[in-house]
């Protein structure tokens, strides 16, 4: 591997919170379509097809969350891919707040419906560790997404929580779908953990290269 001259300069090596998503570019027609029409798609799906099937309310809160998932895999995956750049951050934009709208459709079903809007019906059939979790969820996911949409702040507790949010909401997808459930859904879940768990090593080795690179290019010449 080649080494910089000494006497060139060298660019400070980035640090995650400063790679990850610092910019996002204006959303084109392209972009947007490309999520949200195979979004729309899946969704009308996910409602219509429990109308052929008994308990079409429980089926629709499974075929919801199937759903997030979908949106939630590519979005975990961009997020952590190293570099950034406005068309990386606004497929992770949509496809983030896809995940979340169909999370939406999923708790509507579950708690205003089959839990009939009682957040003691929740903690009771739920237990309060799932409970809690499932609405913490439900309220950072929202936080973070306003902040992403209308907030252009390079402040640094923003870049932190949006890290914490991208491992907490998906380390609570996957006790639920891969430990805790079986079927499809785990299946998803799998695949959700192993395109983010790939997405992290490439960051970490990316991140090893290049500071390698540079404790080369300081090196002094021979």
């Amino acid at each position: 591997m080649s080494t910089l001259p000494s006497e060139s300069p060298v660019a400070p090596l980035t640090t995650p919170e400063v790679e990850l998503h610092e910019s996002r570019g204006r959303l084109t027609l392209a972009q947007f379509s490309n999520v949200f029409v195979p979004f729309a798609l899946l969704l009308c799906v996910a409602m219509l097809r429990p109308e052929l099937r008994p308990k079409m309310v429980y089926w629709r809160a499974v075929y919801s969350i199937w759903v997030t998932i979908l949106f939630m895999t590519p979005a975990l995956f961009l997020f952590f891919w190293p570099g950034s750049s406005d068309r990386k951050n606004n497929y992770w934009l949509l496809t983030w707040t896809a995940g979340y709208l169909a999370y939406l459709v999923h708790f509507y079903f579950t708690v205003g419906v089959i839990f009939h809007g009682s957040l003691a019906e929740v903690y009771a059939k739920q237990g309060p560790i799932i409970a809690t979790s499932n609405l913490l969820d439900t309220a950072w996911w929202a936080f973070d997404l306003v902040l992403a949409w209308f907030v252009r702040s390079e402040a640094k507790w923003i870049k932190i929580q949006r890290i914490a949010v991208h491992v907490y909401i998906p380390l609570t997808f996957f006790v639920s779908a891969v430990i805790i459930k079986h079927g499809i859904v785990r299946g998803l879940g799998i695949a959700m953990t192993v395109a983010m768990l790939t997405s992290v090593g490439v960051r970490l080795v990316r991140r090893k290269q290049a500071a390698t690179t540079t404790e080369g290019g300081l090196a002094p010449s021979p």
